[in-house]
């Protein structure tokens, strides 16, 4: 079996094979064919610029149509050329790139450092008034200032040491778009539907909730792309996706789930692939929210949720649950002898009768499977909320706008969201999220002065300390629960025998050279 992960069961027997350091590409040649790729998914992403919005959805296309500077490996977890061609650390706190020449952008201008210094500059990221700084700063705020030196070489500096900053650079959101291009455009929400870059696809036509498509662009400085076109088209139902596979009008589709594998899998011509990625599925508690305010009343919540009782029947065991906020991947940083929240239903009893909690009421807000089995997993966890004695009551929202909406005051009750680990490490999972420039902390969902303090151990250059601060985060986050972690999301696809893909470790749905194939037979 190549490497990746396949699951092949009935007829064709049982195996599901999940590397460590991520999933990567088939080792393909780099040949070119004039396929055009149809793929049916729930969601769109309403911005195509990384920093337009953290998401899953977003992240799927990213590096398809935009670079980062250093590129990192899926299968290997190294850090290669990208953008630039080589960097080195000039001192404990300025990084300093060469840029590779002869690059083109989308539009046909040249790629060069002054790109680098705007896209990362005060006009897309750096202040709080760049339209890109809300999403990005979890990740990028450390940089303190960006400055093209020469046309093919760019300092970073950033405002302290950072033992992780070439990561940074290598994943998401640190893709770069054209400068030119940006300033052509000239308003944010327009640039989320014309993003150009230098990737091997280019953006050729977006249309919102329903479709998104990426040509084949043949001024592409490396590798040209193996397909002529792949095209992102929005199919709500699971049914008709999975009708639409096995007619031939769509060669992938994404969020399938375990009790649909039969369907897919008796069809000869149509497999299942993929598993659980870097990413820990979780809820996310408002404790604005008169009812979420006191700790032991989101205790009692976590505590609560029997989450092997969730990954055996919604997910028939093919993913894991995660040891509390972290993930394996993180290697000498993963604290193995953490002991997370588990299921103890009479300890939530006990908290709610402290915290004399008398039946008032907590909404949950969802949507329609944006996760896999979303709706069923609301209806599991409002029944184990009500098997302890929690009020819980289900809204259905039509989309994250909704979810987001600022209304009454934009305090919500609980949330579900994902949290990806952009990097192996707890900077770019735990930290990224809920440090001081955290996506949830930004929005005042939850902040503790103790974890924050904890926090800055992560960006010592010190073995010893940055483990000894990831355990003081993982104890606190149990103890003032900004959100309880659920399980590894997997992330399930069906797809045409005929099409030679893996998926990665991520959200991320690699379709460039030596990572995608289709056969013409």
């Amino acid at each position: 079996m190549r490497i990746g992960r396949h699951i092949k069961q009935g007829r064709r027997g049982l195996c599901l094979a999940v590397l460590a350091c991520g999933i990567g590409a088939p080792g393909l040649a780099a040949a070119q064919s004039d396929t055009n790729l149809m793929i049916g998914v729930t969601n769109l992403t309403p911005h195509l610029d990384p920093m337009g919005i953290m998401a899953n959805v977003n992240w799927r296309v990213s590096q398809n149509h935009l670079e980062t500077l250093i590129r990192y490996d899926y299968r290997t977890g190294e850090l290669k050329p990208g953008l630039a061609t080589s960097w080195k650390r000039v001192s404990p706190t300025v990084l300093e790139m060469s840029l590779r020449e002869g690059v083109a952008c989308h539009n046909g201008e040249p790629f060069n450092a002054e790109d680098v210094e705007i896209m990362f500059g005060p006009e897309r990221f750096q202040g709080e008034d760049a339209p890109g700084y809300l999403e990005a700063r979890g990740q990028l705020g450390i940089i303190k200032s960006v400055e093209a030196l020469t046309p093919h070489t760019v300092r970073f500096e950033t405002s302290g040491p950072d033992p992780l900053f070439e990561l940074r650079l290598a994943n998401y959101m640190s893709e770069v778009p054209c400068a030119d291009a940006y300033r052509a455009v000239g308003d944010w929400d327009k640039w989320g539907q014309a993003v150009v870059g230098t990737g091997p696809y280019k953006l050729a036509e977006a249309r919102p909730g329903e479709l998104q498509r990426f040509e084949r662009f043949d001024g592409y400085w490396g590798a040209k792309a193996p397909v002529a076109s792949f095209t992102l088209k929005v199919v709500p139902e699971t049914g008709a996706r999975i009708a639409g596979l096995l007619a031939g009008e769509y060669q992938i589709i994404t969020e399938i789930s375990p009790d649909q594998f039969e369907t897919i899998l008796n069809n000869p011509k149509t497999e299942v692939v993929g598993g659980a990625i870097q990413n820990i599925r979780s809820l996310i508690y408002d404790t604005r929210h008169p009812m979420l305010s006191d700790p032991r009343i989101r205790r009692a919540l976590s505590l609560a949720i029997d989450r092997k009782l969730i990954v055996d029947s919604i997910f028939h065991g093919k993913t894991s649950i995660s040891n509390g906020f972290q993930m394996k991947a993180f290697g000498a940083m993963y604290i193995e002898d953490f002991e997370p929240t588990t299921y103890d239903p009479d300890r939530a009893r006990q908290l709610m009768k402290e915290a004399g909690y008398n039946g008032e009421e907590i909404p949950y807000w969802y949507l329609t499977d944006y996760y896999t089995g979303e709706v069923t997993i609301a209806q599991v966890l409002q029944q184990m909320w009500k098997d302890v004695g929690f009020n819980v009551t289900l809204q259905l929202k039509e989309s994250w706008a909704q979810v987001g909406a600022e209304k009454d005051n934009g305090i919500r009750g609980i949330t579900n969201t994902s949290n990806n680990a952009v990097y192996p490490d707890p900077i770019g999972q735990l930290y990224r999220n809920y440090g001081p420039d955290g996506h949830f902390v930004v929005k005042k969902y939850w902040s503790n002065a103790a974890f924050k303090d904890a926090g800055e151990g992560l960006l010592s250059l010190d073995h010893a300390t940055r483990r000894e601060a990831h355990r003081k985060m993982l104890e606190i986050w149990k103890q003032d629960p900004p959100g309880t972690h659920l399980y590894n999301l997997p992330m399930f696809y069906g797809k045409a025998a005929s099409v030679d893909w893996s998926p990665t470790s991520t959200p991320f749905m690699d379709f460039r050279a030596k990572s995608l194939g289709v056969s013409l037979n």
